[in-house]
């Protein structure tokens, strides 16, 4: 988790950004109480309740990224830096590039998914391709990487930043992310499901227990100096065990 909710008070990356730079727990009622940014040492800007009677401190909290899902994130330690990169991040000049394994290979290679997401009525848990009046407008772009016996390597490029966009959009065209538990990714999705593959599928998610979702490249300028600046984390190794796994499926 990014940031405490309701249900997940400690254990976030909030809390280990506060440990990080010696800050105890920031916990408030009303926005008056906010401390000042010097006393925390990250910025405090657009932090808050999000509903009554809910504590939601997200210092230095620019973006999000899903639990579970591995790779770069920013985070802000000043108001002047936070509110720069928060600008970036609305006018989508920030470029980010995710790899993830997904189900099958999608056909073409190379595409464009334009399709709302909003709570799914059936369970309001999760999100889904809903129509547009109900929903807000999501844009991905993807590019298959490598093609595997019943997967593939995919390169996604957020051109919005809606909740579980990449996750709903790869469910959405038939080829869920591996391993996710909430959109269908833990089930053999491609190939026969004979004895041999249920085993040897067990064991992979024995090994890969959340999504095969990893944020690969991030790039923005830096709101002080002006300066490009652009980072990668390489495959994590969950990650990379499986794709060296799925080369050998016994189909």
């Amino acid at each position: 988790m990014v940031h405490p909710a309701r249900g997940n008070r400690s254990g976030t990356l909030v809390n280990a950004l506060l440990y990080h730079i010696g800050s105890g727990p920031v916990r408030f009622d009303e926005e008056d109480d906010l401390p000042e940014d010097d006393e925390i040492g990250l910025s405090m800007v657009s932090t808050g309740p999000t509903e009554a009677k809910l504590e939601a401190p997200r210092p230095g909290i620019v973006h999000r990224l899903d639990k579970d899902t591995t790779g770069l994130i920013v985070v802000a330690k000043d108001d002047v830096t936070h509110t720069g990169l928060a600008r970036q991040f609305e006018h989508r000049t920030i470029a980010r590039t995710y790899l993830a394994i997904v189900w099958g290979v999608p056909d073409p290679p190379r595409g464009r998914i334009e399709a709302a997401i909003g709570r799914d009525p059936r369970d309001r848990q999760r999100m889904a391709v809903v129509p547009e009046d109900r929903g807000k407008r999501a844009v991905t772009h993807y590019e298959v990487v490598e093609t595997l016996p019943a997967a593939a390597l995919v390169r996604f490029k957020l051109e919005t930043g809606r909740t579980h966009q990449i996750r709903v959009h790869a469910r959405h065209i038939g080829h869920p992310v591996l391993g996710d538990p909430t959109y269908g990714g833990r089930t053999i999705r491609y190939g026969p499901h004979t004895p041999r593959r249920k085993a040897f599928y067990d064991q992979l998610f024995a090994r890969l227990t959340r999504q095969a979702l990893h944020a690969h490249t991030l790039g923005f300028r830096h709101p002080r100096t002006g300066e490009w600046l652009e980072f990668e984390a390489p495959l994590p190794e969950d990650m990379a065990r499986a794709l060296e796994q799925l080369r050998q499926d016994p189909l």
